[in-house]
């Protein structure tokens, strides 16, 4: 299992003595958020959105290898290819639906030329009946199911061109600059709770990854923008975190539930706790809102997400004391 994660990987339990380093200017205007201690992965605001996402992959053949959600990179980019899945999954379930719906009067129209006309005029027209119906149901069936996955395969090399993003196996932020691209470590990386005006007397909340030691950062917009409440941005983070912390599973949230068999650790815990591998697929958006999203508001508002950051105490000048510059004196 531990070959399945390179050396570099993220490991909350085997943090490295860091140099140095810092924004000064950052800290003065946002809010750092503390490293560690994951609580609540969940939030509330996206659920819809992830649920839609997540059934899109309705068996273990349709997330292929795991990209972009899965154990592989964690991708920050969205756009018309992606929301264009959803449009054609809707139209392969739609008819789907009309396709059973359809049983009952064409059953109706069989029997009644059994018994008033039980001839081959009789069945053909049963057959014209219903030829065109069936033939709408197959064009939006077939094509809305293979056209999806076409559409996936696209988006995937797409956004295998932009490699932008969280790599959980290798423990490394990847950020595309124009033609170059920026690679550090991931726990080289401060997380911000910056804010902007909404132009309605409130704020915008939004997290941003500002490397350390250079000018580099990623706002981080793949799948929270412009949050109302600050503790959406807080979940955000924990989400984050976990999903990149190789010595914890994914965590359980709709958007990585198909990938969360081709994680080791990730599969393993499942299987030690008898999670249902399509707890979350199961769910509908309606069940979602009448059942479900009170209890997550509820518990992301009693969630204290204030706490000591575990990744302090192994930085220099943070918790770590500053090595000793090397010194002389001059003698007389």
């Amino acid at each position: 299992m531990t070959d399945h994660y390179q050396a570099t990987a993220y490991r909350s339990d085997a943090i490295p003595a860091l140099p140095p380093g810092g924004h000064p200017d950052m800290d003065k205007a946002f809010q750092r958020l503390p490293w560690g201690h994951y609580q609540n992965p969940v939030m509330p605001n996206t659920m819809e959105t992830q649920l839609a996402y997540a059934r899109l992959f309705e068996d273990e053949s349709d997330a292929e290898d795991g990209h972009p959600w899965g154990e592989s990179v964690f991708s920050v980019s969205k756009g018309v290819l992606s929301g264009l899945q959803g449009f054609l999954h809707m139209l392969y379930m739609c008819a789907a639906v009309g396709f059973f719906v359809s049983l009952f009067p064409l059953v109706v129209l069989i029997l009644t030329a059994l018994f008033t006309d039980p001839t081959i005029e009789g069945a053909k027209r049963v057959y014209h009946t219903f030829e065109i119906p069936y033939s709408v149901l197959a064009v939006g069936y077939f094509g809305g199911k293979y056209s999806r996955l076409l559409l996936a395969h696209l988006t995937d090399k797409r956004q295998r061109a932009n490699p932008t993003g969280l790599y959980r196996r290798e423990g490394v932020v990847r950020i595309k600059e124009g033609k170059e691209v920026f690679e550090a470590p991931f726990i080289e990386f401060d997380a911000y709770l910056v804010h902007t005006p909404s132009g309605r007397g409130g704020r915008y909340f939004n997290l941003v990854l500002q490397h350390r030691y250079s000018k580099h950062q990623l706002w981080m917009k793949g799948l929270l923008t412009d949050a109302m409440d600050q503790k959406e941005v807080y979940a955000y983070w924990d989400m984050r975190q976990q999903y990149m912390d190789v010595t914890r599973p994914l965590p359980d949230v709709p958007v990585f539930e198909p990938f969360r068999s081709r994680d080791p650790v990730t599969a393993q815990w499942d299987e030690s706790t008898g999670r249902d591998p399509f707890k979350w697929r199961k769910m509908s958006p309606e069940a979602w809102r009448e059942n479900h999203e009170q209890t997550y508001r509820d518990r992301l508002r009693s969630t204290n997400f204030h706490h000591p950051c575990i990744l302090d105490a192994h930085i220099q000048g943070r918790g770590l004391p500053l090595q000793e510059e090397p010194g002389g004196a001059m003698l007389a």
